[in-house]
């Protein structure tokens, strides 16, 4: 079976993957056990070399002769053989192309013996494609609800001093900055983290606060995590980048209408008629893609299950902001 981990970078899929992956429950039901790091660069004989490593490493036997000169064929068949007769565990985590389950599905043989596959992905295509061979549950990692992100805010903002608790003084800012984070892990624990390198004073609390935006460019504990946001919008394809672009004139934290946004992109030229659907089915495909890739979220449904409005994620929105400035794509002008 494979257990896929799915949602938008930083809302902790490796953390919680791996946090099972180590667990000594876990560890105690399978022979041998694999943790790889696939992410976009990844060469398919590179993860056949390191799967090979982790197994003899847990079996505590020698490497194979010439593993490094080894071809594809030869790394798959050396695999299978580890494997064959083992309940096995293996974590691919951060995948990003759907024809990955095709390059590995052949090293892990399927030997009724209740071996799990686990993957994390920022795309459900991902996900969905592993269905053509494995039997696959979809986990959709969800954000934090409002009391966990305050609890995780504390105990990183507060861990050296104060027994991890929010000072009274502090806690309406705090709160305010929590709010910024809207329940992703990563966002709290990377301001969590900054502040608790400030003097807890109000004066700067507020000062980040403000300044968040201009923060999250230069400070060393928040650029990790605008890297890891931008990642999603550099591996979108080139017909997408504009739609996400576009989302960047909408305020943050607005609700926009699935209908108004699918006829702007249309106006500025964004879509493109494929001959066998209208303009519109077009539009509403990219809509969904960009859904699929965790990339926007829904926020209303309508009676008929279509998707009635949408946003973005603040932190994602100031990543946006900030592309389309770059790239010169729109200008704002501000009053005055």
């Amino acid at each position: 079976t494979v257990i896929s981990v799915v949602g938008m970078g930083g809302l902790g899929k490796t953390t919680l993957a791996k946090h099972v992956f180590d667990s000594e429950k876990v560890k105690g039901h399978f022979d041998y056990r694999a943790c790889i790091t696939v992410s976009q660069s990844y060469s398919v004989r590179g993860l056949f070399i390191e799967m090979i490593k982790q197994f003899c490493r847990e079996a505590k036997d020698p490497l194979p002769e010439m593993l490094h000169e080894m071809d594809e064929k030869s790394l798959i068949s050396e695999a299978r053989q580890y494997l064959q007769h083992k309940r096995y565990l293996i974590f691919f985590d951060d995948v990003w192309h759907e024809d990955f389950c095709d390059q590995v599905e052949f090293s892990m043989p399927n030997n009724n013996k209740r071996s799990r596959i686990i993957i994390t992905t920022r795309l459900m295509h991902v996900a969905e494609f592993f269905k053509k061979s494995f039997p696959v549950h979809v986990h959709s990692l969800q954000l934090l609800p409002p009391d966990k992100a305050w609890e995780l805010f504390c105990k990183k903002a507060f861990r050296f001093e104060l027994g991890g608790k929010c000072p009274a003084e502090l806690q309406g800012m705090s709160n305010k900055i929590v709010r910024k984070c809207k329940g992703l892990p990563l966002a709290i624990v990377a301001i969590g983290g900054l502040l608790s390198t400030k003097s807890k004073t109000m004066f700067e609390w507020q000062k980040v606060n403000q300044n968040l935006n201009l923060e999250l460019q230069r400070n060393a504990h928040l650029t990790s995590l605008t890297k890891i946001l931008s990642l999603s919008y550099d591996n979108l394809p080139y017909y997408l980048k504009p739609c996400l672009l576009y989302l960047g004139i909408y305020p943050e934290d607005y609700s926009i209408n699935h209908t108004s946004l699918t006829r702007q992109w249309i106006a500025e030229g964004f879509v493109k008629s494929d001959g066998r659907r209208t303009i519109e089915q077009v539009a509403d495909e990219y809509l969904s893609e960009l859904i699929y890739r965790s990339l926007i979220q829904v926020s209303s449904i309508g009676f008929e299950g279509k998707v009635k409005n949408c946003q973005v994620h603040d932190l994602l929105h100031e990543v946006i902001v900030r592309k389309m400035e770059d790239l010169s794509f729109c200008h704002f002008l501000y009053e005055g």
